[in-house]
């Protein structure tokens, strides 16, 4: 029984009932509070862990060209006070005070970059498909040739005769050659862009962060990258789960 219902009774004792009615009943309120900064409130998906524990990946990215809106759980100050609050009285929370709903988070947005990061390395390497591409495109390249030679002259031989019919024939033939021909040139100025770009630029990625990086870039420029919002997220998001890790004892 609380004191402040005993305090109530008194007070009966000396008043009517009905004017109490009036007075604010300290019991609710006390209660309300109680239920607003209890941390089972906390338990609840719709909740975005990571803003309680620490930083939310989407806030972390938001103003970069990785920005992806709003995160679609809660962040509410109200919810990060209570956590705060109940962390410092050591009152415990489900999933390690939702440190590991935060070290998932943290890890799904690490996995993206990591597979955005081996793709555009991978299209930096000249693979051995590419090479044996560009091969067969050449070959093709050099028999339409061939074959354009050839009609080119047997055209000039019937128009010589007087074989109009024949040479119109084969001029509808030739201009399908050509046009087949000039597809394939198409394809090996684009694949040979491709394999030789990584070579004229001299890009890496940057493993932190997966961006393209020039080695031809000043101090500066590579200053103004590391220093950038994007790659700083990052790190942080990288330094995080490697303390969360060990914190929590989870292994990869």
């Amino acid at each position: 029984m609380s004191s402040s219902y005993i305090q109530r009774l008194e007070l009966e004792k000396l008043m009517s009932r009905d004017s109490l009615n009036h007075l604010p009943n300290t019991d609710n309120k006390h209660r309300n509070e109680s239920r607003y900064s209890d941390p089972r409130v906390l338990n609840n998906s719709r909740i975005c862990k990571s803003y309680l524990v620490g930083s939310c990946p989407y806030e972390m990215l938001r103003g970069t060209k990785e920005n992806l809106g709003r995160c679609p759980r809660i962040h509410n100050k109200k919810y990060k006070i209570i956590y705060q609050a109940a962390k410092e009285r050591g009152e415990r929370m489900p999933r390690h005070d939702f440190e590991l709903d935060y070290l998932r988070d943290l890890e799904s947005f690490l996995d993206q970059c990591n597979r955005k990061a081996a793709q555009a390395e991978k299209r930096l390497q000249s693979t051995e498909e590419e090479k044996e591409s560009v091969a067969n495109i050449t070959t093709q390249i050099d028999e339409y040739d061939t074959r354009i030679a050839v009609i080119t002259q047997e055209i000039e031989t019937l128009t010589d005769k007087g074989e109009l019919e024949k040479a119109i024939d084969l001029a509808i033939k030739l201009k399908s050659y050509i046009f087949q021909r000039d597809k394939f040139a198409t394809l090996y100025s684009t694949t040979l862009e491709s394999m030789n770009q990584s070579a004229a630029q001299k890009l890496q990625i940057c493993k932190v962060c997966g961006s393209f990086l020039s080695v031809l870039d000043n101090d500066k420029r590579l200053a103004y990258h590391f220093t950038g919002k994007l790659h700083l997220a990052y790190a942080d998001m990288r330094a995080t789960v490697d303390e969360l890790k060990q914190k929590l004892r989870v292994k990869d």
